[in-house]
């Protein structure tokens, strides 16, 4: 049956609770909460300026679907636009913004008390409406708040398999199987962190994770391997170990100074999947080596030693070439000169013997 389109009074409309928008730390379920949400971080005032100058724009119906008591109903899409009408009608007082708020109601020529409703049967048919509209359509959510709806939409989609439901949402919503498995497999493995107490630990919020750079890693195999994602499915993280998820996210989303990461931005993936390949390299990150330095072991011992004889020798012709213009060198610069001529005659000593002990 086609969805009906009524006039239905604001103050029957409740917003959703399971709205993927809304960061877990929003209780859905409280009004008061989700307006200030929207009004901190949704650009709120904006569109309640908007609103109260010009009415409501009735091409745009809010989607809902009735409520178990008959009487009311939830708004599936549309709670951005929900709360501004509620603020309007002044049937939500403000926690944030508060002046801000007064000010356009003062102002307001419009304050729309009824507003056009598509009505839908059930939650699922809204659901499918929304995947192409906000994950491939024009009204595009963050990679998030796709991954929450995604979520949602894979509990109602029962398959044989993973590969089956995959290719059925990607259906659905415009997009490729291959793409829903990864976004999925993203969200289970952040719920993973979070379940499992990695993300206290690291002090981080699930929003604070970058999601599009999460999926981003996970897509290099060795990094999936490594983190213990064997690409059967997006729900059994039986395989997943702890400890390495805990290095992964500590390493990629955890911010050392407060600005940047030990792998920092999304090129360095790259290098970070061919570091996973060599324990030692690993082993490296583990004691506070950074990316360029485990790289260099990640390249296997021999070019590890080659690289590292380049760079010693460059610094030492840097410099002598420098000793000329260089005051107050002391026996500590002697002293550490000394040392340094020791240690490539050690270095030569061992390369000499491996050369031999080869040879016979």
């Amino acid at each position: 049956m086609a969805p009906a389109l009524k006039t239905l009074p604001v103050s029957h409309l409740n917003f959703d609770p399971e709205n993927p928008r809304l960061p877990e730390r929003v209780d859905g379920e409280d009004a008061a909460a989700v307006t200030d949400f929207f009004l901190l971080e949704c650009n709120l005032i904006e569109l309640m300026m908007s609103i109260a100058e010009q009415g409501y724009f009735h091409g745009e119906p809010l989607l809902v679907v009735p409520d178990a008591n008959g009487g009311t109903h939830t708004v599936v899409e549309g709670n951005r636009r929900l709360a501004s009408l509620k603020l309007l009608t002044e049937e939500i007082s403000p926690h944030s913004m508060e002046k801000a708020v007064a000010k356009i109601l003062v102002e307001a020529k419009e304050k729309p008390t009824d507003v056009p409703c598509l009505i839908f049967n059930a939650r699922e048919e809204v659901l499918k409406y929304l995947g192409y509209r906000h994950i491939t359509g024009i009204k595009e959510w963050d990679a998030l708040a796709k991954a929450r709806y995604l979520a949602q939409l894979r509990t109602k989609v029962v398959a044989a398999d993973h590969a089956e439901a995959h290719r059925i949402l990607a259906k659905e919503i415009g997009s490729k199987s291959n793409a829903v498995a990864k976004i999925l497999t993203g969200y289970n493995l952040l719920n993973y962190a979070k379940d499992e107490g990695i993300l206290r630990e690291l002090k981080l919020e699930a929003e604070d994770v970058p999601f599009s750079l999460l999926t981003t890693a996970i897509g290099w195999s060795s990094i999936a391997e490594f983190i213990g994602l064997d690409g059967t499915g997006d729900v059994d993280l039986s395989t997943v170990k702890k400890a390495e998820t805990r290095d992964f996210f500590l390493w990629a989303f955890h911010k050392v100074d407060g600005y940047k990461t030990r792998i920092g931005d999304s090129r360095n993936f790259k290098v970070f999947a061919r570091v996973v390949e060599f324990p030692a390299a690993i082993e490296a990150l583990r004691k506070g080596a950074s990316l360029e330095e485990a790289d260099i072991l990640a390249e296997g011992p021999l070019q590890a030693i080659r690289i590292n004889i380049g760079k010693a020798i460059s610094a030492i012709e840097h410099s002598q070439t420098s000793i000329a213009l260089a005051d107050g060198l002391t026996g500590d610069d002697l002293a550490a000169s000394t040392r340094l001529r020791k240690l490539a005659a050690a270095l030569e000593g061992s390369i000499r013997s491996n050369l031999e002990i080869e040879n016979d």
